[in-house]
């Protein structure tokens, strides 16, 4: 996913979701500076919640344009908060989490 931020009070919110992401530990893009106060540009940044991350070394991490690569865990709070960062499930769970979803 990338992401920058929006004009003040159209922010989007991402949550409650599963992100499965293979071969790298960067889950997102950040097009914007991590460590600046966005809301005194009049900008609002993405903001996710209770999301649920797997990579390989269950590292999720970000970039972001002033400090590159960064653990979601260094973010500025309200950017990612509450987040679990796991290993990557089997493809027997995957599969399984698709069935229930589906109610299949």
């Amino acid at each position: 996913m990338g992401t920058a931020a929006f004009i003040k009070g159209h922010a989007t919110q991402i949550f409650d979701n599963d992100c499965i992401v293979y071969g790298t530990e960067r889950v997102d893009d950040l097009f914007e500076n991590c460590d600046g106060d966005l809301p005194s540009q009049g900008l609002d940044p993405l903001r996710g919640y209770n999301n649920r991350f797997y990579t390989e070394k269950a590292n999720a991490s970000a970039t972001c344009d002033c400090c590159g690569e960064r653990p979601l865990r260094m973010l500025p709070k309200g950017l990612e908060d509450n987040f679990t960062s796991s290993f990557l499930p089997s493809g027997d769970t995957v599969i399984a989490w698709g069935r229930a979803k589906l109610l299949l």
